[in-house]
């Protein structure tokens, strides 16, 4: 099976079913798939072949979507690129990946010409401007492409399952991003899993607000609601009272967030006032949620909330069902359907039978049908991340008794304070049960006399919380040694994170050496 039989299965089950809405544009399955597939002919036309490249550099919007489904049409690769990436960040990528095709967002024409400069793989260049007159000399037009070019029903060889589908960059938070290289299995076994794990079906109106060149966004969200023939609606951008209304007037069911956007929109002075009672499942992952904040969640805003873990090269590998979310509460849950996971010793040659006893932190390895590739062109990182199968994730977690993992951060995030060893994670799960804190986010930073110290970060409720009333919070624990304890505070009116939720610990160590240094 490949990827565009996905969408082919649904427009023969679905043809009239409203498939993709993106602002007051809507699409049923059959009327999308003419302009998925008039765009992959115009791409053909340009000579994008089998395997070829094509990079979309675009916000999230119904032109990421037809671009990738476009690319799957004609068994070309797709290359999703963080619309927030500078043109040199982009252009690393794009020269990286050696894409022929570049899609580009109508605000990122600047962009795009820099990158014109610079990259000289890309021999066309589309622009997703509202009007042709906006478009640059030589730059073709993506709306005229989608609807003008004819449809020929174009021929194309049908994808293996390991054909690769997608080169989905990391974010590059230990070096340059490097290319994950997604097979078309990969892709339809994330997918599938998704549909199992949450109970999806063609009822569902899922909204999109996280971005589409992630795989939280692309694989494991919108392609499992195409799966089953439901309806995928776009937002350009995220806003809290916009998506408290959209999920009003478009009946939504189904809604991908990071906790910090769950918390905005429950605490948002409309909320009350807001039908928002179709929403039945939320999924989200990547920053605790706190106890109290939880409890509202369930009661007043969706009953049914899923706290997922996955990476880019091993989407989804645990899942907390509803049914244990507050008795659970901090936990990623249990391997899914497809994921056979293990905790090892973190030794750099450790092996897949060095496994930690119950309730101490070991590396989690992951093994499953949603296993990359390898990176593109770079087999020395490869063969340190994909060994025998096994994808080694570089975070830490451990397992209760009852089986199920709690995440304790990355291995290179660990803490050591006179000789000990210091997981952030336990202690920002403390800190979240304190009221007056919203956000939290730990790390060593240097000192002379212990080598690293405990520092917290933390976004408060109100003006009220200090450093003092939180240092007396965690003396009062029975939970947190008193070595473990932040040494300092620094208050924040929010923390760095990326698309999906993860705070950038890296941005807030180098402000501190700037300060540092000044």
């Amino acid at each position: 099976m490949h990827i565009a039989r996905i969408l082919e299965a649904s427009v023969e089950r679905y043809p009239h079913h409203t498939a993709l809405v993106f602002g007051d544009r809507r699409w049923t399955y059959a009327e999308w798939f003419g302009r998925v597939r008039r765009f992959a002919q115009a791409i053909s036309d340009m000579g994008v072949r089998p395997g070829d490249r094509v990079a979309f550099y675009v916000s999230t919007s119904e032109n990421s979507v037809t671009t990738y489904f476009a690319c799957q049409v004609l068994g070309a690769v797709a290359v999703p690129l963080n619309y927030r990436l500078s043109p040199g960040e982009a252009a690393y990528i794009i020269q990286d990946s050696g894409a022929r095709v570049l899609v580009y967002g109508r605000h990122l024409t600047e962009n795009a010409l820099k990158i014109q400069d610079q990259v000289r793989s890309v021999h066309d260049f589309i622009s997703c401007a509202y009007d042709i007159e906006n478009v640059p000399v030589s730059h073709s037009h993506f709306d005229t492409l989608a609807e003008k070019t004819e449809d020929r029903d174009i021929l194309r060889p049908i994808p293996a399952g390991t054909d690769v589908s997608a080169l989905v960059y990391t974010s590059g938070t230990t070096g340059r991003p490097k290319g994950v290289v997604h097979t078309h299995a990969n892709d339809i076994a994330i997918a599938m899993n998704c549909v199992m794990e949450y109970g999806l079906d063609h009822g569902d109106n899922a909204l999109h607000i996280a971005p589409l060149y992630h795989v939280g966004g692309m694989q494991a969200f919108f392609m499992p609601h195409l799966m089953v023939g439901g309806t995928n609606v776009v937002m350009g951008r995220y806003n809290a009272l916009e998506t408290l209304q959209t999920i009003n007037a478009e009946k939504i069911t189904t809604l991908f967030a990071v906790p910090t956007q769950i918390q905005e929109m429950l605490l948002h002075p409309e909320f009350e006032s807001i039908d928002t009672s179709t929403l039945q499942m939320i999924t989200t992952g990547g920053a605790a949620i706190a106890s109290a904040v939880m409890e509202r969640v369930i009661n007043e805003f969706c009953p049914n909330i899923y706290n997922g873990y996955g990476m880019t090269e091993a989407s989804l590998a645990l899942v907390l069902h509803p049914e244990d979310a507050l008795r659970k509460l901090g936990s990623c849950g249990k391997p899914t359907l497809i994921s056979e996971c293990r905790l090892i010793d973190r030794g750099a040659d450790a092996s897949p039978r060095d496994l930690v006893p119950v309730g101490e932190v070991g590396q989690l390895i992951v093994r499953g049908p949603q296993a990359m590739a390898g990176y593109w062109n770079n087999p020395v990182e490869t063969a340190k991340k994909l060994r025998a199968g096994w994808v080694y994730s570089g975070d830490l977690f451990s397992m209760d008794d009852e089986g199920f993992y709690f995440f304790h951060g990355r291995a290179d995030d660990m803490i050591v304070s006179g000789g000990e060893n210091i997981y952030p994670r336990e202690v920002e799960e403390l800190l979240y049960k304190h009221p007056g804190v919203q956000e939290a986010a730990v790390l060593g930073l240097p000192d002379e006399k212990w080598g690293q110290i405990v520092a917290a970060y933390v976004v408060a409720t109100d003006a009220s919380v200090t450093a003092e009333i939180l240092d007396a919070f965690c003396k009062s624990s029975d939970d947190l040694a008193p070595y473990k304890r932040p040494k300092t505070y620094t208050f924040l009116d929010e923390l760095p994170t990326n698309p999906s939720g993860k705070v950038l610990k890296r941005e807030l160590l180098a402000a501190y050496e700037r300060t540092r240094a000044a």
